[in-house]
């Protein structure tokens, strides 16, 4: 587990700030984390077991619409297992997060669903319709020991699950790299029901 120091307070009025505050502290976790997940030696072997993991765990939840991430910047692919739990029940539905302005919506997705490159060069799929998943598996870059995550800081996430009602439960993934002791959590950031990585889930 990496450990952080906390970051500082922010100095000046809100006023002062720019639209949009980026932590200098938390923009270098960024980076330290996301250069450790890039130089995963065995990438494979760890994501094998990141996958097996999910799998398993989501076996035993009872929900029929499931959001997750579409791999981008070193992250796991989910999307075979994905697909199997499709497969699984007919009723079932899965979806991938669309940038729409400051929040996310969930676009249908299932195995050969048309992707298009969209914001951040992420794939989406190409259709306007949404869904509300009651399960949402979030790509962590870092990920603490009380399941506060540390993402691209954008903020995207956040605000979605502080606008959703009700709240779906949420599962943030990401490999052991990712963990830090603290992301030194704001009162914007909204904490995860389940973390989970390649060695175990908190």
């Amino acid at each position: 587990m990496i450990e952080m120091k906390a970051s500082p307070p922010e100095s000046g009025p809100p006023a002062a700030r720019p639209k949009r505050y980026v932590d200098p502290l938390r923009a270098q976790w960024r980076r330290e984390l996301r250069a450790a997940r890039d130089a995963l030696a065995d990438r494979t072997q760890r994501e094998t077991q990141l996958l097996a993991r999910v799998e398993q765990w989501l076996q035993s939840v009872d929900v029929s619409r499931l959001g997750f991430f579409w791999p981008t910047r070193a992250e796991p692919d989910l999307s075979a297992l994905v697909g199997r739990w499709l497969q699984a029940h007919p009723s079932r539905i899965a979806a991938l997060p669309v940038i729409d302005g400051e929040l996310l919506r969930f676009a249908p997705w299932s195995p050969g669903t048309a992707l298009v490159s969209g914001p951040f060069d992420v794939q989406i799929p190409d259709t306007e319709q949404r869904i509300d998943p009651q399960l949402l598996l979030i790509p962590c870059v870092g990920i603490d020991r009380l399941r506060y995550r540390l993402g691209y800081g954008g903020g995207y996430y956040d605000r979605t699950l502080a606008a959703m009602s009700p709240r779906p439960i949420t599962v943030g993934v990401g490999f052991d790299c990712a963990r830090i002791e603290t992301i030194d959590p704001k009162p914007h950031d909204l904490r995860l029901d389940v973390a989970m990585t390649e060695s175990g889930a908190w």
